[in-house]
């Protein structure tokens, strides 16, 4: 499974800030430089599934063409223009 931009950030922040007490921790007393805890616009606008309105565009096309084709075929075997060995109508 990937990892969402937003927890991508989070884990390196928690890293940052692990990084941060280690060396608060350690006995060298270092300058610890502030981290500026904003997220970048992590609530973008939702997203919009235009590939699913073209696929179910294709399928009722589909289907729509399937449905005329099993209509004449039909109206063909009924009034006998078309005779497939077998299959009385």
């Amino acid at each position: 499974m990937r990892k969402t931009r937003r927890q991508k950030i989070t884990a390196d922040l928690h890293r940052q800030l692990y990084k941060l007490q280690s060396q608060k921790d350690s006995p060298f007393k270092k300058v610890i430089p502030k981290i500026k805890e904003t997220f970048p616009t992590l609530l973008a606008e939702p997203q919009k599934y235009t590939y699913l309105t073209a696929d179910i565009s294709k399928t009722g096309v589909v289907t729509g063409l399937i449905l005329i084709a099993q209509l004449i075929f039909f109206f063909l075997l009924k009034n006998h223009l078309l005779k497939i060995p077998g299959i009385n109508y």
